[in-house]
């Protein structure tokens, strides 16, 4: 089971003091052998990280192994496509360690669609040249037509290519476009919080990796990942297609709380596998505080390595 950390900037203080702190925690993190680090989106406070892809793209070059994943990122009032570029980058800096966790449509106030167009979109853009989408939301190019065909298509071979950034004013209405520079991985990870039901059941019908966030109960974690496997099962997907995501906070030697997982290392090495195992989770994340990097070390010798065992 894959084990990583994630930090909400907005909850770590002020953001000249807990910002360093947070990307030395990352290093720290990376050097005791854990597999992500999750930076979400915040905003509302001077201290909120409302680019959590920037952030960790320059976390990218301290961080040499770890897994980079931008947390509960929006989509109101960004372009889709302008999101894609942003992960594209990030990829490109960690050698292939970048992805994104798209917030749920009813955090934001959207129609669900409006996410699973932009999953959809940034996942076909990423592995394809050039494409045309036409979704209920989100329209690439964006003179793309009503006559177009729903979601994707693609050109016809004319007998002549000619890269779009050489094309001129002449033919920057092209009907086709690709999105540049490609990510060192054709197939970045995407997840998305499976807050509301229709994203749920179209995550598991579409092989979309869920997450479910320290918000909700470990209760309600099980029963939302649970029905999300059972829907999955029955559309033919296989647990080795997604990167099932729970996210608790951990009290090492505290007490266990609905959101935290407390107790003796064994304890709480325990907890999480009865989680895995109802849910068919393979990745725990641990969500941090201000407490710093305490107990990372213990966590990574006594909880991790039965984990991974």
């Amino acid at each position: 089971m894959r084990v990583g950390l994630s930090w909400d900037l907005s909850e770590a203080g002020q953001a000249i003091s807990a910002w360093p702190r947070v990307m030395s925690e990352i290093e720290k993190g990376d050097a005791l052998g854990f597999d992500s680090a999750w930076v979400a989106e915040s905003r509302g406070t001077r201290d909120a990280c409302s680019q959590p892809t920037v952030f960790l793209t320059f976390a990218a070059r301290r961080a040499r192994n770890i897994h980079l994943r931008a947390l509960s990122r929006r989509i109101a009032g960004e372009l889709p496509v302008r999101l894609a570029e942003e992960v594209t980058l990030l990829d490109l800096f960690s050698r292939g360690r970048g992805g994104i966790a798209y917030a749920s449509a009813s955090s934001q106030g959207l129609e669900p669609f409006a996410v699973h167009e932009t999953i959809e979109f940034s996942r076909g853009a990423w592995a394809t040249n050039e494409v045309r989408y036409r979704g209920r939301y989100l329209r690439f190019p964006s003179h793309t037509g009503d006559d177009a065909p729903e979601g994707f298509s693609y050109p016809e071979w004319t007998g002549e290519y000619i890269p779009q950034w050489e094309w001129g004013a002449t033919r920057s209405t092209a009907d086709f476009l690709a999105l540049t520079p490609k990510p060192l991985t054709i197939h970045v990870p995407v997840y998305v919080a499976i807050d509301d039901e229709p994203t749920l059941e179209w995550a598991a019908r579409s092989g979309v990796s869920p997450f479910v966030g320290v918000e909700h109960t470990t209760q309600d974690a099980v029963d939302k990942l649970s029905r999300y496997r059972r829907i999955a099962d029955q559309a033919g997907r296989r647990s080795y297609e997604v990167d099932a995501i729970i996210e608790r906070y951990v009290a090492i030697d505290g007490p266990s709380d609905p959101r935290t997982f407390g107790g003796t290392t064994h304890e709480i090495a325990c907890a999480i596998r009865e989680v895995a195992a109802a849910t068919r989770a393979s990745h725990f994340v641990w969500r941090q505080d201000r407490t710093g990097d305490a107990g990372l070390s213990r966590f990574a010798n006594e909880v991790q390595t039965k984990l991974q065992a």
